[in-house]
């Protein structure tokens, strides 16, 4: 089987590994995921790199006028009853991403874990507007530009050199204030634009677990954390989304418990990730 190594994907950073979850969600259907355990790098089987570009160019070509793009700008403040009704009426392939964006607890709704925005940010229309951005439209010329980019995000090395929000997943974009000529505010964001929108593509594979949280979430010592835990055998996505629900079994199947944790500086609105670490547990 044909092994495609991805070192700009990483399972010890984050954003990486959400990258690599996202796009064995979108990859063509006889691909498999695995994860080095001595590079920690992506590795994909099953799939030609020539072919892989192809049919990514070919998923974000309209990929912005998806429903679930549209449902909303934004995560926070949802109407209990406006959810009932697209659980009632959408398509499976949108309440997946339905069940993903929020949970019901009671009649109020709470938004995904992974929801790090504040203030003015629009978490939905930011990704609506990253989905346009990697269209490939058209023209030759525009073709190649997103091609490059995806080739940036899968192989790297990452040049940060889009302005694209991560929304908090990766930790090089987090500025510090005292450390920037200016404030961090003012200052254009810098970032990887197809590996971010890799790991939005991800969120269908974290779900809201009503009455819990988002999968993977876990709060010790008054201190918000993601978890997940890597493979090193050859998984199609039906048995990522297993392995995911059971960490324990992605550790037996040769990888390696992670952990990050989710913080809030006292001068900012805004959450953060932290770098990825090995979990003790």
């Amino acid at each position: 089987m044909t092994r495609l190594s991805l070192p700009g994907l990483r399972y010890d950073m984050p954003v990486g590994f959400m990258a690599g979850l996202g796009l064995i969600r979108i990859a063509p259907e006889r691909a498999r995921l695995s994860w080095n355990p001595a590079t920690f790098c992506a590795e994909l089987h099953g799939v030609e790199r020539d072919d892989l570009l192809d049919h990514l160019l070919l998923h974000m070509t309209g990929r912005s006028q998806s429903r679930e793009l549209h449902l909303r700008d934004d995560v926070r403040k949802l109407e209990v009853d406006t959810y009932r009704g697209w659980v009632a009426s959408e398509s499976d392939e949108t309440l997946a991403w339905v069940r993903a964006l929020w949970r019901e607890d009671g009649d109020t709704m709470t938004p995904t874990n992974f929801c790090f925005t504040s203030g003015q940010q629009r978490m939905i229309l930011m990704a609506q507007e990253l989905a346009q951005s990697l269209d490939p439209g058209p023209t030759p010329k525009t073709r190649a530009r997103v091609r490059q980019k995806f080739e940036e995000a899968l192989f790297g090395p990452w040049l940060y050199a889009d302005n694209s929000s991560s929304w908090g997943w990766d930790p090089a974009t987090y500025r510090i204030g005292a450390q920037t000529p200016e404030a961090p505010a003012k200052m254009s964001t810098e970032g990887v634009a197809a590996a971010y929108w890799l790991a939005w593509e991800a969120l269908p594979l974290v779900p809201c677990i009503p009455g819990q949280g988002t999968l993977g979430f876990v709060k010790e010592n008054r201190t918000t954390k993601w978890t997940w835990a890597s493979w090193s055998e050859p998984l199609g996505r039906d048995a990522v989304e297993a392995v995911l629900r059971r960490p324990a079994e992605a550790r037996a199947l040769g990888g390696r418990a992670m952990e990050a944790d989710v913080v809030k500086p006292m001068s900012s609105y805004y959450q953060f990730f932290r770098p990825g670490r090995p979990r003790s547990v």
